[in-house]
């Protein structure tokens, strides 16, 4: 049984779950480090849940977003009186211990966020960091990250415009803007997926791995396993980078890490063409590019000011 930390929640954004195990190995490996854990379903079909006194489960029965479920989950967890919240998607798996190592970092002054190192065993190429134990960050993912909530208020909250995509990239750089820092304990890792995808034959992942290293860029790297392409996430990627950027012209270039690249021009090469070079529906990821890159040229924004 874990200590609990009063002033930290856990909360959990759902959607159409297909792997109800790992699921169930995200909920319980939180469920013994807090005392209240938010789900809230964005799935579009209704899926069991454990019946607990410490889940407080909410939808709306539609999909909202991953900006506004958090938003939601935000709202939830400070009417209850909790000053942070650890965030985790439904394949989010945490360390056993790490929220009250969390806790003790919550103390530092201006810190907005606490995080672990991020890695997904099955990319070869992601690697631990073992130095330094602690360092400070630009950017980190939502997975995993534990987020205080008066500086989520104070900032904004999350974009929901986004809907998907970029969110994390988009509040970090406003977070770090308003003058909070990030904090990044590398002593924990957080086991997580990103996206749908098979590893290749050992071989041929040395060979990219090897290959990225020379030229280093980590793109090559992704060449290391088959990816699954989803229009709709092309779509919303190719919209969001525009957005992001229109909004936040006055902080500099922003997203453009996620791809390794510094700009929109890396951008194409780095996303854009490998995108649709391994879709299996290549004219649905070209309409969907083609869309996504004109919804965010006519979005109207406004350039985000301190």
């Amino acid at each position: 049984m874990g200590i609990y930390i009063n002033k930290i929640a856990a909360g959990i954004v759902l959607f159409n779950p297909d792997n109800p195990y790992r699921l169930r190995q995200s909920i319980e490996s939180v469920l013994s480090q807090v005392e209240k854990v938010y789900l809230f379903d964005n799935s579009t079909k209704k899926e069991e849940y454990p019946d607990n006194e410490k889940i407080i489960y909410y939808s709306e029965n539609e999909n909202k977003g991953i900006a506004y479920a958090l938003n939601q989950i935000m709202a939830m967890a400070k009417a209850d009186g909790y000053e942070w919240l650890i965030t985790m998607d439904q394949d989010s798996i945490l360390p056993d211990g790490i929220i009250n190592d969390f806790e003790v970092h919550t103390k530092i002054d201006k810190i907005g966020i606490i995080c672990p190192q991020v890695i997904d065993k099955r990319r070869a190429y992601m690697k631990v960091n073992t130095q330094p134990n602690e360092e400070y960050i630009e950017m980190c993912i939502t997975s995993g990250s534990c987020t205080s909530i008066k500086v989520w208020e104070t900032i904004g909250q999350y974009d929901d415009r986004l809907f998907i995509d970029l969110v994390d990239n988009e509040f970090c750089k406003r977070l770090i803007f308003c003058g909070y820092r990030i904090l990044r304990l590398n002593k924990w890792v957080l086991d997580q997926e990103f996206g749908k995808i098979v590893p290749k034959s050992p071989f041929k992942q040395k060979f990219w791995i090897k290959v990225s290293k020379i030229l280093h860029n980590e793109n090559f790297a992704k060449f290391s396993y088959k990816k699954s392409v989803s229009p709709l996430r092309v779509y919303y990627t190719c919209r969001n980078i525009i957005y992001v950027n229109r909004k936040l012209k006055l902080c500099g270039p922003t997203a453009y890490e996620n791809y390794n690249c510094k700009g929109y021009l890396g951008f194409v090469f780095s996303f854009i063409i490998p995108s649709f070079l391994r879709a299996t529906q290549k004219r649905k990821v070209v309409k969907a590019f083609v869309k996504g890159t004109c919804k965010g040229i006519c979005m109207k924004v406004e350039p985000w000011k301190i």
